[in-house]
């Protein structure tokens, strides 16, 4: 009870515990600080307390464990030596050999001090200040978000050096003051001065880290972005962006997001002054928004709208990569019986040959009713759509259709008969022809019917090891239609292709402006084996012959009764080895006229595909052959993958290489390099570029992303696409 009188009567601002007694409170204006020691010697006369052994103090900023303590009372001023422990309010954990503590422990002064910061990041000091208020000053300050230990003199992948870094709470900001970056112990850049969130922040308005690049074309270029959110909306935020080319000119990009309860909405704006295809220092402007929202009865809406005043510059610059703008409204409703859907749209065309070719649909509007009659056991549906589209090819046409449809099937043991009865009414307005059409009719009407019937037939065989399924199927398909093909231009199914989805159909041409009087006879063979060593193989081979009618307004040159032989085959052994084909024979002589064979598997970590299509020029009406090869390599190494592909364009018996890439990418959780920091390599090589504005050109991309302070890319030849496409595939 001594030592209590004591302290109560020097008014000190620590409590006292000697040998395993119990802890005691402070003074009323004390009450929050908490004091405990192995042994407390008490100096009356000079107003001194000395505290040893596991000394722990305790107040509503801080705990403070050390080996001793000396306080002063007449300065209140506090010395605490040995292994200084602060374990503060947010988290951090600091360490020093001496620290003074002022101003009833709120204020503190370290020399030397290591810290460890809630996010494991680490800071170290030659001196550190934490005032009254919460701010700290670390003095000759080194700062990293890599695992090590600074005080073992550990060097970590990438560090900041300042002459003081100055954290705000209040403002949750981390200041530097004439900062040096390093990397492996490397200097990288110099700042005067550099502000950061601290990491309490998830988002806070300031800078983004710059990009620098150099390009044949544009020179040294740079881009400075912006980013601003407001501190009392967390619904909304928005980056500006400038991009000055050393060259050909700049632009400033205004990129808003906003979400509402049942609403996202995003816009892009795009203004400034480049060179472009026109002329130099041409005045280009863009806006793209893109906005989706729920609305009641289980409708959703979805907005997209895209205008450019110059018809490249925004892929000349890597802004956007499209050759044509669609703008459109579209609102959807599903339920289990039904689709509803609306849609208004608008294409524009970049490119200056298709000017005439910018189609306006306003609007379509389709309802789709499908479901099963249960007591006599048919499914039924039903389809009603309006159509209005302008200027499509110079096209101005209205459309109203009405269709309905009833399926039947029947079961024998393994033999299935099906049977399709449908009738559909179109009603056309065609108010605009381009010059090349000379019909005259405007006002269409057209009733088709169809009916249609299959049978097929499973033969299944299955042992212990091993399964083989076929089916042989045979329909006999009839439409009878009103002949409009010569007045109807066909919009809709002009790009027709006969293959597995569509060979039984009761209209093959699928789309509503091509509809003709003819009966056919479809055959198909669809087999399935599987087994453990061979894995499975699904395959299936199947014709079209046209027993009467007519086969016009189609792109396809080859007419014939007999259609191509369709094969599509896939078979996936295992990991390592799969292969998909499809292709059409021509009857004749049983050349392919068009292929697509892929390729592909893994194994050990590697990854590859290769990509095989073609096309012969006497299949399509433009006489031109298209072949094409695709090769993809990748590599994982632990949290590593390296990609490497190559196009080549194989036509008329040439090898061109189209374009390379070669990436290396890190794919695992959080960082590569002592989990702050990620390097990634990316390259790439065009050759031949079709797009009259888009050269040929070299890139290299380095990337470096650093855990808190955000990404740094090193571009010597950049071109604005990225590597992401095919790194992603």
């Amino acid at each position: 009870m001594k030592i209590l009188s004591i302290i109560f009567t020097l008014i000190i601002i620590v409590s006292s515990k000697s040998f395993g007694e119990t802890k005691n409170n402070l003074s009323p204006n004390t009450k929050d600080v908490e004091f405990t020691s192995d042994i407390i010697k008490v100096d009356e006369k000079n107003k001194i307390v000395t505290a040893s052994g596991n000394v722990v103090i305790i107040n509503e900023n801080r705990k403070i464990i050390a080996d001793k303590v000396v306080y002063d009372q007449n300065i209140d001023k506090a010395i605490a030596t040995g292994k200084v422990i602060l374990r503060e309010k947010d988290g951090s954990i600091y360490e020093s050999n001496e620290v003074v503590l002022t101003n009833e422990f709120k204020s503190v002064v370290a020399i030397p001090l290591f810290g460890k910061l809630e996010d494991k990041s680490s800071v170290s000091a030659e001196n550190f200040k934490k005032n009254d208020i919460g701010e700290s000053f670390f003095n000759e300050g080194v700062y990293t978000a890599c695992d090590c230990d600074l005080k073992k003199q550990e060097t970590p992948v990438w560090r900041l050096e300042s002459k003081q870094i100055h954290h705000d709470p209040k403002t949750q900001t981390i200041y530097l003051k004439h900062p040096v970056m390093k990397i492996f112990s490397l200097p990288v850049y110099y700042l005067p001065y550099l502000s950061f969130p601290d990491w309490t922040i998830k988002r806070r308005s300031g800078f983004l880290t710059p990009t620098y690049g150099y390009s044949n074309r544009n020179r040294f270029h740079i881009k400075v972005p912006y980013y601003y959110a407001p501190e009392n909306d967390a619904t909304w935020d928005m980056t500006f962006t400038t991009h000055q080319n050393g060259k050909t000119g700049h632009a400033d990009q205004l990129n808003i997001r906003k979400e509402y309860e049942n609403t996202s909405l995003e816009t892009n704006i795009y203004n400034g002054n480049l060179d472009t295809n026109k002329s130099n220092g041409d005045n280009v402007f863009a806006v793209n928004l893109k906005a989706s929202t729920s609305l009641k009865n289980n409708w959703d809406m979805k907005i997209e709208g895209k205008y450019a005043d110059q018809e490249t510059f925004m892929r000349r610059y890597g802004f956007d990569s499209n050759t044509s703008y669609k703008s459109y409204i579209e609102l959807k409703k599903i339920n289990n019986n039904s689709l509803s859907n609306i849609e208004v749209y608008n294409i524009q065309n970049l490119d200056e040959t298709s000017n005439n070719n910018e189609p306006v649909l306003a609007p379509s509007i389709s309802h789709h009713i499908f479901n099963t009659n249960k007591k006599y056991n048919y499914n039924y549906d039903v389809k009603l759509s309006a159509h209005s589209i302008y200027n499509d090819e110079s096209y101005d046409i209205k459309r109203w259709s009405g269709f309905g449809n009833i399926n039947k099937k029947l079961y024998f043991e393994n033999l299935l008969f099906e049977a399709d009865a449908n009738l559909g009414l179109d009603l056309y307005s065609i108010q605009g022809r381009p010059s090349t059409d000379t019909n005259n009719s405007r006002y269409i009407d057209r009733i088709s019917s169809g009916l249609s019937i299959a049978a097929s037939k499973q033969f299944n065989f299955i042992n212990e090891t091993s399964g083989f399924m076929i089916e042989p199927k045979m329909q006999l398909s009839s439409i009878n239609a009103t002949d409009r093909t010569n007045e109807v231009p066909n919009r809709d199914s002009s790009e027709f292709i006969l293959d597995q989805a569509n060979l039984f159909l009761s209209n093959q041409f699928q789309g509503r402006d091509n509809i003709q009087s003819n009966d056919r006879l479809n055959l198909g063979l669809t087999a399935l084996y599987m087994t453990e060593k061979l894995g499975k193989l699904d395959f299936f081979v199947g014709q079209s012959h046209k027993l009467s009618g007519t086969q016009k307004n189609i792109s396809i040159a080859n007419k014939d009764r007999q259609s191509h032989f369709i094969n599509t085959m896939s078979w996936n052994i295992n990991e390592m080895y799969n292969f998909s084909w499809f292709s059409l024979y021509n009857h004749h002589n049983l050349k392919s006229d068009t292929s697509d064979f892929k390729f592909n598997g893994s194994f050990d970590g590697w990854s590859y595909s290769a990509n095989h299509r073609s096309v012969n020029k006497e299949y399509l009406y433009d006489n031109n052959d298209r072949e094409e090869l695709v090769l993809n390599f990748s590599k994982n190494f632990s949290n590593l993958k390296t990609i490497y592909s190559r196009t080549y364009d194989l036509n008329n018996n040439d090898e061109e290489l189209i374009s390379e890439t070669l990436g290396l990418e890190y794919n695992g959780t959080g960082y590569m390099f002592d989990n702050c920091l990620t390097v990634l390599f990316q390259y790439k090589s065009t050759g031949g570029v079709a797009d009259r504005d888009i050269l040929p050109e070299d890139s290299v991309y380095l990337t470096f992303s650093f855990r808190n302070l955000g990404d740094f890319k090193y571009q010597p030849k950049a071109i604005m696409r990225t590597l992401s496409e095919s790194i992603n595939n």
